[in-house]
């Protein structure tokens, strides 16, 4: 058995460890979807924590969870400063914000040689990211979302996302739930970018732009926001897509796009809602029912 694990780790090794990475970032995006906030800056905060963890176990010679944690709280520090004004903005404005904090962070990254590599990177990062712990992670993160979906914290967050007028005015602070989530996103996601870096030996700008904040933000709509698993679905779906539709290279964004695009338009709750799917009946078949049961 063991054998057999090893001779599959070695063959897709690499597309394990990045579908538990994307499941991780599925579950920081979550947390923000889960009060309607539909964000683009999970590519910035990827930035910051893969740059500080990097500096951090190159420069410093930091243990690499304290420097995973570390980069995750300096994302999450971010957050909590760009967050006071920006949750105060709705809908695209929203999105818009958070997308420009990306560029923002993006074009920092470009032009600060001393700390980022500037357009060219930083290669050589020590690879200290396992799979056993991105499994452990991602344990973890189903675990907490489970918890926190049964808590009065998650009914409540339940309600924001139904009407956010109605849940003020039963006395819910959303402003403060809100940027709870928000801190949090941006918290998992710094620490996934700091994982992401030890894992891949470089980290460059163009790691995380807008198109990386489009993918994660696919992620858990794509799965179900209302489901548990259905991040991870997503997350999986959206990673493995790729690489089975590898027969046809010209084709294969075409596919990938008319398969995603199917899924938006055919089931709204994500893929999660084929479990809960029921064939309807024909109305005649349910006036008999009662008949027959006689």
């Amino acid at each position: 058995m063991m054998a057999a694990l090893d001779t599959f780790l070695a063959s897709y090794g690499n597309l394990v460890n990045l579908c538990l990475l994307n499941t991780l970032l599925a579950y920081g995006v979550w947390l923000a979807l889960a009060a309607n906030m539909f964000t683009l800056g999970t590519g910035g905060f990827m930035a910051v924590g893969a740059y500080c963890s990097v500096y951090l176990t190159m420069q410093l010679g930091a243990p690499f969870a304290v420097a995973v944690v570390a980069g995750g709280l300096l994302a999450a520090a971010v957050a909590l400063i760009i967050g006071a004004p920006v949750l105060r903005l709705r809908g695209d404005y929203f999105m818009l914000a958070t997308f420009a904090f990306t560029e923002v962070v993006r074009v920092i990254a470009l032009n600060w040689d001393a700390v980022t590599g500037g357009a060219i990177g930083i290669y050589g990062i020590p690879r200290y990211t396992e799979t056993w712990q991105l499994v452990l992670l991602v344990l973890m993160a189903l675990y907490f979302v489970f918890a926190l979906r049964r808590s009065y914290f998650g009914r409540s967050i339940l309600a924001i996302r139904q009407d956010d007028v109605m849940s003020e005015a039963m006395g819910v602070n959303v402003f403060g739930q809100r940027l709870s989530l928000f801190v949090a996103s941006g918290f998992v996601s710094g620490g996934v970018g700091g994982l992401a870096a030890h894992l891949n030996f470089f980290v460059g700008p163009t790691d995380f732009g807008l198109l990386r904040s489009v993918d994660a933000l696919a992620y858990p709509i794509l799965g179900g926001v209302n489901a548990l698993m259905g991040p991870l679905v997503g997350a999986i779906f959206t990673t493995l897509l790729p690489e089975l539709l590898r027969f046809s290279s010209q084709w294969r964004e075409i596919l990938m796009g008319l398969l995603i695009l199917a899924v938006v338009l055919f089931l709204p709750g994500g893929a999660m809602s084929l479990l809960k799917w029921r064939p309807r009946k024909p109305a005649g078949a349910r006036r008999a029912a009662p008949e027959g049961a006689k």
